[in-house]
Formats: structure tokens, C-alpha cells, sequence
């Protein structure tokens, strides 16, 4: 903590304390600074320079074409990050609204859900075409080559893992085979992630550390599951579904069907974020679990038998 104290003095913002630590996960620490003029203070755990750079310049991009997302602070010798025992952090303003609980016993409504679709095909729109001066490492093919850096570990430890090798390969073979309209993708469009005002209208978009550019209809695919299928459900609400792609269409200037293209592309992202948790499994030697399951994997699993 006292490092992080000292770290914030490089910032010119009002409070520097209380701080609070909201969440914790295998990329972040994400700290509340502050109670009056609260702040979001992010230790990165594995994004090198060059990404974050890109993700500053996207923030700044979408910012400037008029999407709510949270001001990303600069410190007082202008740099848009600083260092935490080694670890690069930044700062954002706090961004006002609220978050809509979805899991498998609290689905969105068909409003909230139509309304952030809108919300992400109006970034789409800015998104489309977005350049950055630093390149970006992860692509959404990242997940999966991971997976297969791994693959005697699966192949020899896991129950069906042979198995989800095959899929990722073409998984793989389907997304270098696709010319899709590209741009800034967000790349975790959940609930969890976008905020809403008190009549349920969109208010705003956080978490840009899984971003890149990409396949926009990529950020639709796995959004409209997202918002229509949560963990623990066996098959979506279709309703939401159509409600979530609704609203994207009625902003975005490309639009989708909801067809065997978009169906094949909810297929991609789910595994990959599949991927993500198998390989996270596969590289903690203490863990037990040696099962090809998960819920992302059930969802890619369902979209695979339609």
C-alpha cells in the first residue's frame, strides 16, 4: 500500500486516500482512490508498455468521437502511466451510473439489453478503422495460440482435451479464412463492463485491458451472448438475443443478421475465452481440475449443435 501512496504522487488529483481494492484478477489489481473525488487506479499484472499505450490512444479516440468511457489521467510530468514495484498503473476518473446484475437467476430486460446493444454500435462506429502508433500484442488469436503452446499438456492431462485442441485449430483455420470489417474491438462487452443511468440508457464503457483491433463483428458476438446467456443457463433468451442485436443494428453503420456468420463467430470468441480459462488451469500446477468444462465452453458447445 505505501508503494501505491507513493506512486499517486505523481498525480495532480485531490484525494490520494482512502484506497480500496474493488477486484482482483490474473491481469489486474483495481483500486477506488479517493471518496469525494473518487478515482480507478489499475496495476497491470501482465500488458507490457505497448499495449497500454494502444489501449491510451483507443480511450483517447473513443473519447474524442463522443463515447462515454472514463477519462484516463495523466500524471504531472505527462506520462500516461506510472510504476508500482515494477508493475505499470494508470488512473482514470471515476465513471458515475450503475451496472446491471445478469447471471442465471437476473437477466437484463429487453430494454437494457436493446440499449447496450446501441452502446456498442455506437463505438463500433468510431472504432471503425482506428490506427494506433504502438502495436498491439494481443489479437484474437492470442487465447488460442496460448492453448497451443500447450497442447501435450491438454493432449495427455485433460479429459476431452485432444479434443479441444482440434477445435481451436479450426478455430483458428475459420479466422484467417474471414475478410471482416475491422476496427477497435473492446473484446469484453459484459454486463459487468457498461454502465447505465437511472432510465436504463447506456452511461458509459470501462475495462479496455482485453482490447485490440479486430473483427467488429467479433465485439458482437460474444456481447449479444453475454447479454442474453449468462453462466449457469443451459441455452439463451433469445429474446434478449434479438433485443441486444436490435439495438446495435439501429446505430451501427454495419450492421449483422442473426445467421450462420454470426452463429460461427459466437462459436470463435466463446472458445477463446474458453481457451483462456483451460490455460490458466494448464499452467497452475496446484490445480486439479483436468477437465475440458467450463461455461464458456457449454456456450460454444450449443452454438456448435444449432
Amino acid at each position: 500500500m505505501e508503494e501505491i501512496k507513493k506512486a499517486l504522487q505523481n498525480y495532480n488529483i485531490k484525494e490520494k486516500d482512502p484506497i480500496v481494492l474493488l477486484r482482483e484478477s490474473g491481469d489486474n489489481f483495481v483500486y477506488i482512490v479517493g471518496e469525494k473525488y473518487k478515482k480507478v487506479l489499475r496495476i497491470s499484472r501482465r500488458l507490457p508498455i505497448e499495449d497500454i499505450k494502444f489501449e491510451y490512444e483507443a480511450v483517447k479516440h473513443l473519447s474524442n468521437g463522443g463515447m462515454i468511457v472514463p477519462k484516463w489521467l495523466m500524471t504531472i510530468s505527462g506520462d500516461f502511466y506510472t510504476l508500482i514495484n515494477g508493475n505499470i498503473a494508470v488512473l482514470f476518473d471515476f465513471l458515475d451510473g450503475h451496472h446491471i446484475e445478469v447471471d442465471k437467476d437476473h437477466l437484463p430486460s429487453a430494454t437494457q439489453a436493446y440499449n447496450a446493444g446501441k452502446g456498442l454500435g455506437f463505438m463500433s462506429n468510431i472504432s471503425f478503422g482506428f490506427k494506433s502508433s504502438s502495436s498491439r500484442k494481443r489479437n484474437i488469436f492470442s487465447e488460442f495460440e496460448r492453448a497451443l503452446t500447450h497442447s501435450k499438456v491438454f493432449a495427455e492431462q485433460f479429459e476431452g482435451g485432444r479434443e479441444f485442441i482440434d477445435q481451436v485449430k479450426q478455430a483458428i483455420t475459420f479466422g484467417n479464412a474471414q475478410k471482416e470489417i475491422e476496427g477497435f474491438i473492446h473484446n469484453d462487452y459484459r454486463p459487468g463492463n457498461v454502465f447505465f443511468d437511472d432510465k436504463d440508457e447506456f452511461a458509459g464503457i470501462i475495462d479496455f485491458d482485453w482490447s485490440c483491433n479486430g473483427p467488429l463483428i467479433k465485439d458482437l458476438a460474444l456481447a449479444v451472448v453475454e447479454w442474453s446467456f449468462p453462466d449457469g443457463k443451459t441455452e439463451p433468451n433469445f429474446t434478449l438475443f434479438d433485443s441486444f442485436l436490435e439495438g446495435y443494428n439501429s446505430v451501427a453503420t454495419n450492421k449483422w443478421l442473426k445467421d450462420e456468420k454470426l452463429y460461427s463467430w459466437i462459436k470463435f470468441t466463446t472458445l477463446s475465452d474458453a481457451a483462456t480459462y483451460f490455460c490458466d488451469l494448464a499452467e497452475d500446477s496446484t490445480s486439479t481440475k483436468k477437465i475440458i468444462r467450463s461455461y464458456m465452453y457449454r456456450k460454444y458447445i450449443f452454438f456448435s449443435n444449432l
